[in-house]
């Protein structure tokens, strides 16, 4: 559980140093010197060598006028077709977007608008995550494989495999690093209306004031679809606003036995993440720089920054587990002066930083049932659990407790492993204050 503090981006306290958002657009397709052009398709890696996500390939199509006569009496849609494609592809005609396709090595098939005469076709290629296990997994690659071609026209599909690409590594911006607390100036950013509809493929710049107190800050980036964002010159990471699949959640979660992906699943049909984190070391008391690069059209007018506080840590440890790993390089352990059977478990509890342990909500020894909020007493438990934890954590920042029948007082059920449950609320601590960040 958690409380914030929200502050809108688009109020006094987050905005452009002349009163409005500013934006500039990303060029489509090659826009520097170091773009190259070669005869077929390239693997994505190979080309960017970690220096972007991004990777363009552009290349130039004729259509004819019997091609144009052929759709229209047949009703046919020209479409692009590509066998493989790994992570991320968008499509674009003529400086227009025309779809894209997400999937590991999937296929494409993409209707197209072509005009008569030359058409220019770019695919943008993105990575989004690459795999670090398996065998072989370095010869994975990203990008396209096998077929690139053209359908629906009158003389059959034409095969753009072995044509003269062009490629361009990386975003404009990138190169030129508008994100940074220097070079943000040169980009030539314009005012961002207020009624502005969203628009794909965009940088955004605003300042914003740091929220007071100590708490974690985190940007609520829920009205954003999919990009990377820089705060101070420094990167957030990348972001992707998905929404979750509806069904999937169980009502148990048992993380034992194989493991699966598909184990434990929460939030069904809700965004995966909204909430990113900023580093307080990061920011000043204000003006402090946030960019983002939108690639599908989300609104940053209604971005927010937002402070966050644990509220409630809760905790269940058995005597059956194994010690603290601390315990593990005592000197009387390492001298044998402790047997191992002689070392006990230990829960620990924390709140964050500038906060303390208020109050013990719940405790019990024994067999206590439910989850944390909704711990609740089972048919075994020691009377001194409240008395024996609250004495441990009360007013601290962090605390622990062991878990044993001579920690409690006495065995509340012999033979039976017992369990401590304990749920603490945490308070602000009045002795430490926003200097103490510096």
């Amino acid at each position: 559980m958690v409380s914030e503090h929200i502050t809108r981006l688009q109020g006094n306290s987050f905005q452009h140093r002349e009163g409005t958002w500013v934006t500039v657009k990303e060029p489509i397709g090659a826009w520097g010197e170091d773009n190259f052009t070669i005869r077929g398709i390239l693997e994505h890696l190979n080309v960017t060598k970690d220096r972007s996500d991004y990777l363009w390939y552009t290349t130039r199509i004729y259509v004819s006028d019997d091609d144009i006569s052929y759709w229209e009496d047949n009703s046919v849609e020209p479409a692009l077709s590509i066998d493989s494609m790994r992570d991320l592809v968008r499509i674009f005609i003529n400086g227009l977007y025309a779809g894209s396709k997400v999937g590991h090595w999937v296929k494409v098939e993409q209707p197209i608008q072509l005009k008569q005469g030359y058409n220019d076709l770019v695919l943008l290629s993105e990575t989004v995550g690459l795999q670090n296990y398996g065998a072989f997994y370095e010869r994975d690659g990203a990008g396209f494989k096998g077929q690139i071609k053209l359908t629906g026209f009158v003389n059959g599909d034409i095969d753009l495999s072995d044509t003269l690409w062009t490629y361009q590594v990386g975003l404009r911006g990138e190169f030129l690093q508008i994100y940074s607390l220097v070079e943000n100036e040169t980009a030539g950013w314009t005012d961002l209306a207020l009624d502005a509809i969203p628009s794909a493929f965009s940088w955004y710049k605003a300042y914003f004031k740091a929220p007071v107190g100590m708490d974690p800050v985190v940007l609520d980036l829920g009205s954003m679809g999919k990009g990377q964002a820089w705060v101070n010159g420094h990167h957030i990471g990348r972001y992707w606003t998905r929404v979750a699949p509806k069904d999937g959640c169980q009502r148990t979660c048992d993380y034992r036995g194989p493991y699966n992906s598909e184990k434990c699943t929460t939030n069904c049909g809700k965004p995966t993440q909204i909430w990113y984190h900023v580093p307080r070391s990061w920011l000043q008391t204000s003006d402090n720089l946030l960019v983002l690069f939108e690639e599908t059209g989300g609104n940053p007018l209604e971005i927010s920054i937002k402070s966050h506080s644990t509220k409630v840590v809760c905790a269940q440890v058995s005597e059956s587990h194994f010690p603290p790993l601390r315990a593990w390089s005592h000197p009387d352990f390492v001298n044998r002066k402790v047997l191992v059977s002689e070392m006990i478990a230990e829960m620990h509890l924390q709140c964050d930083y500038g906060h303390k342990i208020s109050s013990i909500q719940f405790a019990s020894y024994g067999t206590p049932k439910g989850s944390c909020q909704k711990f609740s007493k089972g048919n075994c438990h020691s009377p001194n659990s409240l008395s024996v934890v609250s004495q441990a954590c009360e007013g601290r920042n962090s605390c622990s407790v062991g878990i044993s029948n001579a920690v409690f007082g006495d065995d509340p059920c012999h033979g039976t492993v017992k369990t401590l449950a304990v749920e603490a609320r945490c308070v602000p601590s009045p002795s430490i204050g926003f200097s103490a960040m510096k």
